[in-house]
């Protein structure tokens, strides 16, 4: 838990936990096997390549913050555009890889995934 500790005696505060930094791109851990990639799509950023493990299920990819079309969703060799949330297209990714999302031109789309392997 965050918090601020004052134990100096000088009326110092320190800051302790989780700090938030805003504009985060990459793999977010969550909890239980469920993970989050985000790729943003603003401004002039390093290539960051998201790996996503083998045996990984991917549930669903998130174009609602981004501007355009997705024009290709993949990891590896293996097209998970269809993921929408419903149980009946998740797409499993058997030998993982890297995730490669093209299309939109400003925002971010987040592909969420179970990592059940």
């Amino acid at each position: 838990m965050a918090g601020y500790e004052n134990t100096s005696g000088l009326n110092v505060n320190n800051h302790y936990g989780a700090r938030s930094t805003g504009g985060t791109q990459g793999v977010e851990r969550t909890s239980g096997a469920g993970n989050e990639a985000t790729i943003n799509f603003d401004g002039d950023a390093l290539d960051f390549f998201v790996e996503v493990p083998a045996g990984a299920v991917v549930t669903e990819v998130v174009d609602d913050f981004a501007t355009g079309a997705i024009a290709t969703a993949v990891v590896g060799a293996v097209n998970i555009a269809a993921a929408d949330g419903a149980a009946a297209n998740y797409v499993a990714v058997p030998l993982g890889g890297t995730l490669t999302v093209t299309g939109p031109t400003a925002g971010s789309v987040i592909v969420k995934y179970l990592n059940v392997a």
